[in-house]
């Protein structure tokens, strides 16, 4: 058994209490639970009680000795953030475009005018695997000081088998090397190369029959995802990459209606998508 952790007097101890019947929605997301100089007592990595410090040093008070303390005074406490969509694995920056957006071009525009997606993945492509590793291991850090404990990681920036398995391979090593949850997702089917666009269906055939089949082999992913949008993915392309992915065990997940609607949403819900 290990020793129990109180962490004490918080300034603001964030419960999200809610109720057991369903999630919270709509105005109720605002009601926090928050606890005025509040405590949690935890054991065995299981939290046991929380509720201001008074109550909780009357309810332990025979087991106070033994107990891990943890000074909180001037701190808030909170749940650990779960961010479920990142593409935390890349190189490269794309500050430059923000003068584009204020210009008026669209996301579309600047795609494919071989900025964004296209950028990142040049860039990720000519990045050695332990360049990613160390930018990307950064990046977590800046996850956790902002009391993020979970991200997804979506690979997309490789458009090819090699840069891909680099993605998910270095989002493998995040996982046991950070001390953040890392959960990968499968994401080939973020754009199509430049090489593929007179024919994008040979490009999903090669996600299909190759790129899916070995992620799940090697077992470097949960989930796999796709863009659905006008210009990348059609919704029977992407119906077609999301059930290969599903019949090799990955979990469907959709970019759908990012940018306009384009029957992503529908798909989603034909595919029974996670998210």
């Amino acid at each position: 058994m290990s020793i129990p952790i109180f962490i004490r007097n918080a300034s603001q101890l964030v419960t999200l209490q809610g109720s057991s019947e369903a999630p919270r929605v709509k105005g109720a997301m605002s009601e926090l639970g928050i606890i005025e100089n509040g405590s949690v007592w935890m054991e065995d990595g299981v939290i046991q009680a929380v509720g201001t410090d008074e109550e909780l040093a009357r309810k332990y008070e025979d087991r106070l000795g033994e107990a891990e303390v943890v000074d909180a005074r001037g701190k808030l406490v909170t749940p650990g953030l779960v961010d479920p969509h990142t593409h935390i694995v890349f190189a490269g920056s794309r500050e430059n475009e923000f003068n584009m957006r204020l210009q008026g071009a669209t996301y579309m525009e600047i795609m494919n005018s071989g900025g964004g997606i296209y950028a990142t993945t040049r860039r990720t492509q000519s990045a050695t695997h332990e360049e990613l590793f160390q930018e990307s291991y950064e990046r977590l850090n800046q996850f956790l000081r902002h009391g993020v404990t979970t991200v997804e990681a979506k690979s997309g920036y490789g458009m090819e088998w090699e840069t891909e398995l680099k993605q998910l391979e270095v989002a493998k090593q995040l996982n046991d090397k950070h001390v953040i949850d890392v959960v990968s997702t499968f994401m080939g089917a973020h754009a199509v190369p430049n090489e593929y666009k007179q024919n994008p269906d040979e490009f999903v055939r090669l996600l299909i029959e190759e790129m899916i089949p070995k992620v799940a082999e090697l077992g470097l992913a949960e989930f796999n995802d796709v863009f659905c949008e006008h210009g990348v993915f059609t919704p029977e392309q992407s119906k077609q990459i999301l059930e290969a992915g599903r019949r090799h065990g990955l979990i469907p997940k959709i970019h759908a209606d990012e940018i306009e609607p384009y029957e992503g949403a529908e798909l989603a819900a034909e595919v029974g998508a996670i998210s």
